[in-house]
This record gives structure tokens, sequence and C-alpha cells, in this order.
């Protein structure tokens, strides 16, 4: 594993627009939108298929190309502590919650719940892999969204890095972390050794509280990328934010994947 997929303090952190520009927003109700999210059924966990609404656990072998399909990698976490066991602070990660939510909004969602201590740039290239095969299966690239959260949003980056698809779309949720801690450090080992190599549309989602991950814009001003924004909230939930299907980050991301014409 790179030094900079090391997550030290993951487990327990202590938190409570325009071309590479900041927007802060505020937390806005969208209960009625949640509560659609969390009623929403289990989709299919096979590969067979490629429908919108599916969950799915691998690229499915039949693809309908007109369809966005969208890469989610969870947290550090569950690779931890598995999908049942919940946090002491913040609960339970609800990642089945998530992957359906995303469904539910159109996706075709490809994910799975990583296992032990996953080496990260291992991952990222199987991760490459799986897009690669959409690519040649006609999906194109405007239509493909990878978003990743904290540790899973470091996996994101070195893809993004490596596959140099500058119509993808990337969305990093508390994934660049703050100077000063170990997850700091291991941003700084990104930016020295690839950010320059960055590629797509970049989006950095992360909470004003969030003590342990913070901008990307660094390293989105080394590459050349196509288009980045980066987007503060302010919801006083820090890290914990991304655990749950909340529409305040969910609907960014559905914007942000929307083809451009």
């Amino acid at each position: 594993m790179r030094p900079y997929l090391v997550q030290h303090g993951e487990a327990l952190p202590e938190e409570g627009s325009g071309n590479g520009g900041t927007a802060v927003r505020p937390f806005h109700s969208a209960l009625l939108g949640l509560m659609l999210f969390l009623s929403v059924v289990a989709g299919s966990s096979s590969a067979g298929a490629g429908a919108a609404g599916d969950v799915l656990s691998d690229v499915p072998e039949t693809v309908d190309p007109a369809r966005r399909h969208l890469f989610y990698i969870h947290g550090a976490w569950i690779e931890q502590h598995g999908l049942e066991h919940p946090h002491p602070r913040h609960g339970r990660y609800e990642y089945q919650d998530i992957v359906r939510a995303l469904a539910r909004c159109g996706f075709v969602v490809i994910s799975e719940a990583r296992k032990g201590d996953t080496d990260g740039e291992a991952y990222a290239e199987k991760l490459e892999t799986q897009v690669r095969l959409l690519l040649e299966r006609g999906v194109p690239p405007s239509h493909i969204t990878v978003i990743g959260h904290s540790k899973g949003g470091g996996i994101a980056l070195i893809a993004a890095s490596a596959m140099q698809e500058k119509e993808l779309n990337f969305v990093i949720m508390a994934g660049c972390g703050k100077r000063g801690s170990g997850f700091g450090r291991g941003f700084e080992s990104f930016l020295e050794e690839r950010a320059v190599r960055l590629r797509g549309r970049l989006l950095s989602i992360y909470d004003a509280s969030d003590r342990v991950a913070g901008s990307c814009r660094e390293a989105f001003e080394k590459a050349a990328v196509a288009e980045s924004a980066e987007l503060v909230l302010q919801t006083g939930l820090g890290h914990a934010l991304f655990w749950s299907p909340r529409a305040v980050w969910v609907d960014e991301v559905v914007e942000w994947a929307e083809p451009k014409s």
C-alpha cells in the first residue's frame, strides 16, 4: 500500500463552482428525498445485467451504453470491522443504504464491500480494469462516474491518475487528508508522486468540521484536468457525513455525473 492510503485515525476521527473553485454550501433539509432513498428495496447483486437501478458487484456482461454507471468505493471502517459493526460515535456505516440510494437515482451501481486491509493501489488497478471493460463494451466515459469516501477517495484519486481519461467523472468525498495527521501525510505523498497525472472531471466534497480530511484543490491545481470543483458543506457531521445516503451529498453526485452536452 502506498503511504498516502494509510488512513491513520479514520476509524476514530475526532470531528463531532467553477473550475478549481471552492463553494461553501449550508446544510439543507431533504427529508422526503432521504425517506425515498431509505425505502428502496435491494437491487441485484449479480453481474449478469446492467439496468438502471441495479446494484452489482462487478461489471455486467451486457451493458446499455445509454445508462449511467457508477462505482462506489467505501471507507476503511468496513474493511476493518465489517458491515454491521457500529462505530462507537458514528454508528453503523450504512453501505447497503448508500448503494441502493444511488441506484434509485438511476445509476447502474457497481460496488463491493472490501474485506481485510485492502491494498489501495492494487484495488485502484482493479477499478481501472473494470472501467476499461465498460469503455470496451461501448459505454462512453461521460456516462461513467467513480465516487469514493475517505480511503475510497484515495483509491479513486489513484485510479484517476492512472486511467488518463479526461471525460470520466470522479467525486472525492473527504478523501484528501489534512496536514498534521497521518491521513494528511499520505495525501502529501500523493501530491508528490501522482497528482500531476490526474485526469478527468474531478469534484471534491467535504464537511467544514471534518478534522482529518479537507481540500483537494492542491492536487487539482497540479493536474491538467478538464474540469474541477470543490464543495465545502456545513453540516457539522465531519467525516461521518458520508456514512449514510444524505441528500446533501447524493444530490451533488447526481448533478456531477449528469452527461454534459
